[in-house]
C-alpha cells in the first residue's frame, strides 16, 4: 500500500494526472430499503420471568446466561426460614396429636371392657335381686318370713338398681372419651391441611423451567434475599425467534406485511440473515431513544447458529424497488448548496454532472438524469484535490 500511494503521489507530482477509481454507469434493480432508526432486538414469543411466590434465600443456582434447559429442569432453589420454622412447628403439633390420640383409644379400649363388665355384672345382681324379692314378698304373704327378711331382701334391690345405674353412668366416659377423639382427630386433620399447604409452598421454592428454552437474563446470585415476586431469571424459547425494531413514523407508511428484511448481528459484522415482516404496529412510540416510531417484528426466514436471543440487529425492510434503471453506487453520489452532483471522467478530465436520482439505498442509488449508462462515475471522492476540470487517470474501473 505504502509503495502504491507513493507511486500515485508519483505520477500526479510529475504528471499533473490524479488516479481515480471509476464506476461504469449500468442498468440494474435498486431497491428501495428502509432502515430501523436503532438496532432491532432478537426476541422471543414465549417468554417467562420466573419468580418466587414466597421470599427467601437463594441457596443454589443451577444455570447461568444462555444455559439450554428442558421442560421440569430444576433452575434454582429458595430457603424460607419462618416456612421452615412453619413448618416443624406443623409437624410437631401433628406428631403431639397422635400421641394424644393413641393414648385415648387405649384408654377408650380400657374403659369399653371395664363398662362391659360392670353392666354385665350389675345387670345379674339386678335381675337376681329383683327375682328374691318377688320370692320374698310370696313368702312373706304366705308368712314364711319375717318382715324384717322382706326389708333386707328390699334393701339388696335397692343396692342393686343403684350399682346397675352407676354402671349405666360409665356410659357417659366413653361418649367424653369419644368427644375427645373426635377433637384430637380434628387437630391431626387440621395440621395435615397446613402441612399440605406448606408443602406446596415449599415446593414453589424450588425453581423449574416451565418450558424447555435458554436463560437470556440471570436476576440472582446465591446467597441474595429474594421478596416475593421478585425476578429470579428469564427463560425464553428461541425456536420461534422474531426481531423488533422500530421504523420512523414518516417512513412506516411504506412498510407492510411480508416485505423481506435484511439483517445483520452487531456482534458478527458481515453476517447476513433474511427474515419477513410480520406485524407492524399502528401505535407510534417515543422515547429518549426515538423520537416518534413505529414498532415493527421480523420472522426469520434463515438465521445463523450464532443469533441469540437478546442480540442487537441492524435491520432493512425492502420497501420496494426497481429493476433496469441506470445505477451508481450510493457512495459516489455527494451534495453541495442542496444539489446532487457526481464526478465523471471524460476525456481525461473530471467533469462535475448535477444529477437526479430516484430510488436510493446504501449501497445503490437510481439515476434519473445527469449520467447515462456507459459513463464513468468517480467514486475515490477521498481525493482532495479533485475538482471540476482537473487532469485524471482512471487507475481502476468496476
Amino acid at each position: 500500500m505504502v509503495v502504491a500511494s507513493s507511486a500515485a503521489i508519483a505520477y500526479r507530482w510529475f504528471s499533473g494526472t490524479i488516479p481515480v477509481d471509476v464506476f461504469r454507469v449500468r442498468s440494474g434493480r435498486v431497491d428501495e430499503i428502509t432502515a430501523a432508526v436503532s438496532a432491532g432486538t432478537v426476541k422471543s414469543p414465549l417468554e417467562a420471568v420466573l419468580s418466587t411466590e414466597t421470599g427467601g434465600r437463594v441457596s443454589e443456582v443451577l444455570v447461568r446466561e444462555g444455559s439450554t434447559v428442558r421442560r421440569g429442569d430444576v433452575l434454582a432453589r429458595i430457603v424460607d426460614p419462618e416456612l421452615a420454622r412453619q413448618g416443624e412447628a406443623t409437624a410437631a403439633e401433628e406428631e403431639q396429636a397422635r400421641d394424644a390420640l393413641l393414648q385415648a383409644e387405649a384408654k377408650r379400649q380400657e374403659a369399653v371392657i371395664r363398662v362391659r363388665a360392670e353392666r354385665g355384672r350389675a345387670g345379674n345382681n339386678l335381675r337376681k335381686a329383683r327375682v328374691d324379692h318377688r320370692r320374698m314378698e310370696e313368702l312373706f304373704q304366705d308368712g314364711f318370713v319375717s318382715r324384717s327378711d322382706l326389708e333386707a331382701a328390699a334393701t339388696l334391690l335397692g343396692n342393686a338398681e343403684e350399682e346397675a345405674r352407676i354402671a349405666a353412668a360409665g356410659e357417659s366416659t366413653l361418649r367424653a372419651l369419644d368427644r375427645e377423639i373426635d377433637v384430637l382427630r380434628g387437630r391431626i386433620d387440621a395440621a395435615r391441611a397446613r402441612t399440605a399447604v406448606l408443602t406446596a409452598r415449599r415446593s414453589k421454592l424450588t425453581i423449574t423451567a416451565p418450558f424447555s428454552g435458554v436463560i437470556t437474563k440471570k436476576s440472582c446470585e446465591i446467597g441474595e434475599s429474594k421478596l416475593p415476586g421478585e425476578a429470579l431469571m428469564t427463560l425464553a424459547d428461541p425456536s420461534s425467534a422474531y426481531v423488533e425494531a422500530q421504523i420512523d413514523e414518516a417512513d412506516a407508511a411504506r412498510v407492510r406485511v411480508g416485505q423481506t428484511a435484511r439483517l445483520s448481528p452487531e456482534a458478527f459484522r458481515g453476517e447476513i440473515f433474511t427474515g419477513r415482516v410480520s406485524e407492524v404496529r399502528p401505535t407510534v412510540e417515543a422515547s429518549k431513544e426515538v423520537s416518534r416510531a413505529n414498532t415493527i417484528a421480523i420472522t426469520l426466514t434463515s438465521a445463523p447458529r450464532t443469533l441469540r436471543l437478546g442480540m442487537s440487529v441492524d435491520v432493512e425492510v425492502l420497501t420496494g424497488g426497481k429493476d433496469n434503471v441506470p445505477l451508481i453506487p450510493s457512495a459516489a453520489l455527494m451534495e453541495r448548496d442542496a444539489k446532487k452532483f457526481v464526478y465523471v471522467a471524460s476525456g481525461g478530465k473530471a467533469v462535475r454532472r448535477n444529477v437526479m436520482v430516484g430510488v436510493s439505498n446504501w449501497d445503490r442509488t437510481e439515476i434519473l438524469t445527469g449520467v447515462s449508462p456507459g459513463e464513468d462515475v468517480v467514486t475515490s471522492l477521498e481525493i482532495k484535490d479533485l475538482a471540476p476540470g482537473s487532469r485524471v487517470g482512471i487507475r481502476s474501473r468496476q
